[in-house]
């Protein structure tokens, strides 16, 4: 293994080490979770997840138009929370790869635990050279993956892996908007060096249809930002239903859209 996917490996096994079966330390922020893990150095950043309610939304209701009675891939798929979620969600069969084998035995765990571990099933494996068969899954997602991994490789195989007819959707945080950048800069220990040197950027959409025919983006959170450190008070909905509003009107203008920090986008048309 390379040693950029050693480091990788190494730190998702550590940072998804958990004591219990209560929980897995994931990006998906609550209060209670917050609660639970947020002293924890390396979740320091977890409470800017507190504002991801829009973001997530979308990909969960693209998960239920999408994803019943199809094969599905869950790439890199961290402790296996799309995973099982789809599975609920009426999906044929459910395939989550994870480098990590830490995040695989969660992904067992959780999947057994809401009854799914018959639909969903999970193994450690490169997200470069998968190894899986050609024209495999009707779907495929991953979420805040991309920029781990060497694009180009992962394109390809992704391209390869996917039926013709296929989609892939993604959530990937941006690299333009300079103060969050700068704070990926300033907290280099709760990431791995090629993880903040990868953040995707306008180039790296070019790359992707270079395997896909279309890649169909949209751009969340810029002013909702704001709104983090009211995560647990009683004005947090408020004033983040306002800054959701606000963020429509911005980030439909081509030059600042890139200034969001996350994009939901749909790939199709895998050119084989």
């Amino acid at each position: 293994m390379e040693a950029r996917k050693i480091a990788e490996k190494e730190f998702h096994d550590s940072i998804r080490m958990v004591a219990d079966d209560a929980h897995v330390a994931d990006t998906r922020w609550t209060p209670e979770l917050e609660e639970t893990i947020g002293s924890n150095p390396m979740w320091t950043n977890m409470k800017y997840y507190a504002i991801e309610r829009e973001s997530r939304q979308a990909v969960l209701d693209w998960f239920q138009a999408n994803t019943p009675g199809k094969k599905v891939l869950d790439l890199c798929c961290g402790n296996g929370d799309d995973s099982v979620l789809i599975a609920q969600y009426g999906a044929k069969e459910v395939l989550g790869l994870d480098i990590s084998d830490v995040s695989v035995e969660n992904c067992q765990k959780l999947a057994k635990n809401n009854g799914v571990d018959g639909t969903a099933t999970f193994v450690v494996g490169d997200a470069e050279n998968t190894g899986l068969p050609d024209n495999t899954f009707d779907i495929i997602t991953e979420y805040g993956a991309l920029h781990h991994i060497d694009l180009d490789k992962c394109m390809a195989e992704m391209a390869r892996v996917m039926k013709p007819e296929g989609k892939m959707i993604c959530t990937e945080a941006l690299a333009h908007n300079i103060p969050i950048h700068l704070y990926r800069r300033l907290t280099p220990k709760i990431r791995t060096e090629w993880e903040v040197d990868h953040i995707l950027r306008r180039p790296q959409f070019e790359t992707m249809k270079k395997y896909f025919a279309n890649v169909d983006m949209k751009f969340y959170h810029l002013f909702t930002l704001a709104a983090v450190p009211l995560r647990n008070t009683s004005l947090f909905e408020p004033v983040l239903s306002i800054l959701e509003k606000l963020d429509h009107l911005v980030l439909r203008i081509p030059g600042i859209k890139w200034q969001a920090w996350q994009t939901v986008f749909v790939l199709s048309g895998p050119k084989k």
